[in-house]
């Protein structure tokens, strides 16, 4: 018995939901239904094995149901390579069935575990978009949570230390002793205190050799790129201020804000919405959760953990 084409390619989304889970919950927009009636272009047979025949909206369905690292590769440069690969792949399949392999417990298992992460992808999505959302509730994250519509400018000067994870040596300078470039860290700042440029000092100093030409300039803060400590201390400042010196995993530091500027609230109303979404999603989805009453063994696991939905991403 072969394996149906439109089937055939819900089992590799399945498949490659297993291996990427969290990663499907963030596909771009919601996939069409394979098949769908749609222009005379969607409905142009693009691919045929044997008597079976997928349309262009069949792969389009296909596509959009991939993780996004899967989607971005085989929508653009690997595009031409598709079809052989769910030729290959259906071949593969086919050959699996008359093996019986789908018969054995560990494939039966696997197909289980990748039913279960497609169905639960699209369960996500349907409490993720069925959250509903004023303007109010909106308006009240806005004032609420400032990280959401708050823009940081930086510069930094990074002393790096022996016993950093993170350094990577600076050709023809010495990576110093925590003691040692603490000193030197709080004699560049009091020179700094005392009226030198920040940005010189950087320019001259820093071991970031990323922005040290540029005067530290990190640009805005991202927060989700940056490490805590730094995040932390640029809330704590004011336009012009030097913060403390800042232990983090590439040595020690000390940031100076540049610029701070709050954006209007139509500016930042998607993001909030998306913020609004994924908290009120999560909460559904751990009380879901909890349902369940499960048993879990902590000390196997490595310590408790939460169940937290990921926003669907428009990129």
């Amino acid at each position: 018995m072969k394996i149906r084409l439109l089937t055939f390619l819900t089992l590799i989304v399945a498949a490659l939901a297993f291996s990427s889970w969290p990663d499907l919950a963030r596909c771009g927009q919601q996939a069409p239904t394979p098949g769908a009636a749609g222009s005379a272009s969607d409905q142009r047979v693009v691919l045929a094995i044997g008597d079976e025949k997928l349309t262009a909206a069949d792969i389009d369905f296909f596509l959009q149901s991939l993780p996004p690292r899967y989607q971005t590769f085989y929508s653009g440069p690997g595009k031409r390579l598709l079809p052989q690969y769910i030729i290959a792949m259906k071949a593969l399949a086919d050959e699996a069935v008359r093996d019986k392999l789908s018969e054995q417990p560990q494939t039966a298992r696997a197909l289980e575990f990748a039913r279960q992460s497609v169905l639960s992808s699209f369960a996500r999505r349907r409490i993720y978009d069925s959250v509903t959302v004023t303007d109010q509730d909106l308006h009240q994250l806005y004032e609420k949570d400032k990280t959401l519509s708050e823009e940081i400018r930086l510069r930094h000067i990074l002393i790096q230390t022996q016993d950093a994870p993170l350094k990577d040596p600076v050709p023809g300078r010495s990576i110093l002793s925590e003691p040692e470039a603490r000193k030197k860290l709080e004699d560049i700042r009091s020179r700094i205190s005392a009226g030198a440029d920040f940005a010189a000092m950087a320019k001259q100093y820093s071991d970031d050799t990323a922005t040290a030409d540029a005067g530290g300039d990190l640009g805005i803060l991202q927060r989700e790129k940056v490490v805590p400590p730094i995040t932390k201390a640029a809330e704590s400042l004011a336009p012009g201020q030097v913060s403390d010196i800042i232990p983090t995993p590439s040595g020690l530091e000390i940031i100076q804000v540049e610029e701070k500027r709050t954006k209007p609230f139509e500016e930042v109303k998607s993001t909030l919405e998306t913020q609004f979404r994924q908290q009120k999603a999560s909460e559904t989805i751990q009380h879901l959760s909890d349902a369940y009453r499960p048993v879990i063994d902590q000390e196997f696991f490595g310590g408790p953990a939460s169940i937290q939905s990921s926003p669907p991403s428009s990129q």
